[in-house]
Order: C-alpha cells, then sequence, then structure tokens
C-alpha cells in the first residue's frame, strides 16, 4: 500500500464507520461485544470511543484522548499503523511488537480483546465464540470431528469436511519406505544445521543448551523433499476448496520440519493458540493449506495438533480449556505416514509434548496467487510485517 494510500481516520469514521455500524458488518460486530471495556483510538489530532451500548457497538468521536471513559483504554496509532490495522495488513499484536500503539489509560490487551469485533467491522470477518452447538457441514449435516480419512475417499467428501471444519487428518498417504527416506534426509539436514544459520530455528532446554526445533528451507537442501510440491496426492488435498494454489519452495520458509523436543523450552518450540497470519497479511496470505507430513505420527505425549474447528474466515478469541468443552475443539492424532490438512486461518495450537516429546512433521504449503505478488524469493510475511516502515510503504508492500 503506498503512502498516498492511506486511510484518513477522520473521513473513515465520519462517513464510513456509520454506515457499516447501521448494516450487516454491525450486526456481525455486536456478537464480540460481551465484556469489553470501553476503547478510545487516537490517529493525530483526532480521537473516537467505542463502546458495546445496548447490546450494538457504538462509536462517537471524541475531541481529545483524555475525554475517553475513566474505565476504558486510550491507544493512539500512527496514520500508517492506523491505515494497517482497518486492512487487517497489520494486526494488534504486530503494531504492538513493532512500538506502532501508544497506550495513554488502560492496557493494550484492550485493543487486543477488542479486536474481533474491529475485525467483523472493518472488514466483514465474523466472531466465532463458544457456543456448544454442534459443528454442521454445508449440507447442514453433522461433523464427526474424530473422522480421520483416506485418499480413497471421494473428493466431494473430503471437500465437505474440510470446508466445515478447516482441519482434517487422512491415513497412510505416505508409504513406510517413503518416511524412512524422508526422515533419513531429515537426519541430514539436522546433523548440518548450527545456530544463526538463517536456515533453523532453536529453542533452549532448561539448562540454557540450544535445542533444534524447526528446519526451514528443506527443500532447497533436499531434492526428495522439494519434489514433495509437486506430489498428486498433496496437490490433490491442496485443491480439495481454492483449485489457484501454488506451493511455495523458495519463499515463506520454503518446505519445513517441525522438531517437537521434550522437556521446558524456551522459545518457538512449542507454539499456543494461533492463526498462521497472526500478525496480519490475512489477505495475502489466505487461504494458504498446509500439509503435515507425519514422520514419527503424533499424541498428546509428543505434542500432537489441536485446532478450534470452523474456525477459518472468522475471528476466535484464543481458549480457555474452560472454554473447549462448548468449541468444536479437535485433538489431531497421526500414524506414521498420514497428513494433516489446515487452513492457515484456522485457530490451531502445537502445544508442548506431555511425555517424551520427538514428533517430527514435515510442512508443505499451497498459497493463494496474491502471495506471489507481494512475497518474493528468500522472504516471508511475517518477516514484511516485523520489518515494515514508511520506506516499505513507499515501496509498496500490500498493494
Amino acid at each position: 500500500m503506498h503512502a498516498a494510500d492511506l486511510i484518513d481516520a477522520e473521513t473513515y469514521h465520519r462517513d464510513i464507520v456509520p454506515g457499516l455500524l447501521a448494516g450487516e458488518r454491525g450486526l456481525l460486530a455486536a456478537t464480540g461485544l460481551a465484556g469489553l471495556r470501553p476503547l478510545t483510538l487516537v490517529v493525530d489530532d483526532a480521537a473516537w470511543t467505542y463502546r458495546a451500548q445496548d447490546g450494538r457497538l457504538r462509536v462517537e468521536p471524541r475531541g481529545t484522548a483524555p475525554d475517553a471513559d475513566a474505565d476504558g483504554s486510550v491507544c493512539s496509532l500512527s496514520p500508517h499503523a492506523w491505515t494497517d490495522f482497518v486492512t487487517q495488513l497489520r494486526t494488534a499484536a504486530a503494531l504492538a511488537i513493532a512500538g506502532d500503539v501508544r497506550v495513554e489509560g488502560g492496557s493494550v490487551l484492550d485493543l487486543f480483546a477488542w479486536e474481533p469485533a474491529l475485525r467483523a467491522l472493518y472488514q466483514g470477518v465474523p466472531v466465532f465464540l463458544p457456543t456448544g452447538a454442534a459443528l454442521t457441514d454445508r449440507h447442514g449435516r453433522a461433523v464427526d470431528l474424530e473422522r480421520a480419512w483416506t485418499l480413497d475417499d471421494t473428493d466431494a467428501d473430503l471437500a465437505d469436511f474440510f470446508d466445515a471444519t478447516g482441519v482434517m487428518r487422512v491415513r497412510g498417504v505416505f508409504s513406510a519406505d517413503e518416511v524412512a527416506a524422508l526422515d533419513a534426509e531429515v537426519d541430514r539436514l539436522a546433523a548440518e544445521a548450527r545456530v544463526g544459520d538463517d536456515r533453523s530455528w532453536w529453542a533452549q532446554d532448561e539448562s540454557g543448551a540450544d535445542v533444534l526445533c524447526r528446519l526451514v528451507y528443506a527443500s532447497e537442501r533436499s531434492r526428495m523433499i522439494g519434489d514433495l510440491a509437486r506430489d498428486p496426492r498433496l496437490l490433490r488435498l491442496s485443491s480439495l476448496l481454492h483449485d489457484d494454489l501454488a506451493p511455495s519452495t523458495d519463499r515463506m520458509e520454503g518446505i519445513g520440519v517441525l522438531l517437537k523436543p521434550s522437556g521446558r523450552l524456551k522459545g518457538l518450540a512449542n507454539i499456543p493458540w494461533h492463526t498462521d497470519c497472526g500478525l496480519g497479511g490475512h489477505h495475502i496470505t489466505c487461504p494458504s493449506v498446509a500439509i503435515g507430513i507425519q514422520l514419527t505420527g503424533s499424541s498428546p505425549e509428543t505434542g500432537c495438533l489441536e485446532a478450534v474447528a470452523g474456525t477459518h474466515g472468522r475471528t476466535c478469541p484464543p481458549p480457555d480449556k474452560g472454554d473447549l468443552g462448548d468449541l468444536p475443539y479437535m485433538l489431531v492424532p497421526t500414524d506414521p505416514g498420514d497428513v494433516t490438512v489446515h487452513i492457515a486461518d484456522v485457530l490451531h495450537a502445537s502445544p508442548a509434548p506431555t511425555g517424551a516429546g520427538g514428533r517430527r512433521t514435515m510442512y508443505v504449503t499451497y498459497h493463494p496467487p496474491a502471495l506471489f505478488e507481494h512475497v518474493g524469493p528468500g522472504l516471508a510475511v511475517n518477516d514484511l510485517i516485523r520489518s515494515r516502515s514508511a520506506e516499505q510503504l513507499e515501496a509498496g508492500l500490500g498493494r
């Protein structure tokens, strides 16, 4: 987005927000208002207070930030940050990490809490909340969340399930011989990995020792791994819902391998509830599809995938354990040779192992055309978001 394309916050609130509030987006935003304190957003010299009133979202202009409700929060954004936020190019988390939110009253956590309702208002993204209701597919049929599929199932049945859940397990896609060969390649690359090599991620164990937790761009250093991007089985699964997705082997960290060590670790070995577009760039990255080839199999003891089914294309606040009973929660254990398939913005987690650990999963990801227009070789969307600046705005990121 060029600097000339900045969205004027005052004009937006005066001319656009009233219509949004009166229409469908106002109803969508109302779904996510429970328990929110008033929030005042300040951009340049103008300010607007967002509050829940009589079950609806109200947005009122305020002359200055101190006029906000005493029990609310006041967050100031630059025009660039405001534009990124209202267009979902950067999320509240990305803005906070970059130091682009100045909190003058209350807490930045209030901006995080408001984000589902604000995404509903600004972009029409529905809010997904715990209801206890059973998940249904597009034909109105109840979905069996424990169902595992095989390649013998029809594309229509696979697509119906995947459309409803955003995550699935497909059994026995790779043979034992294929898994053994891929595992040997992972052993070779892991032996070559070094801290700071830009081709691996590392965590630290309780003693402070470095522990390898991910290999990235494995596709550039192994022909066998690189060839997976065009494997007919994976191409079939990646195109169940969208036939224009393409694999990335030279960007977005290429084909990567998750290594799940045991024990308490510091770093990115275990990732809590998140979406793959959690820092922003939703309109660039989604609906990417990640296929996880299970080299070791997985279970709670080794830290298997968890997900809240049906949250793709929606905003679901990270759940507490007490919420899971009222959500379509999926635990996705696997055997070696199985694959998991998930849409980038489904809410999911890679929890710490409860036992010995040791899970190995190789991820091949397929992206929409927009990603290749904006993310060049050797780069990832999150790299650009984290280093975003006025100069990058001029360069056209997010056009």
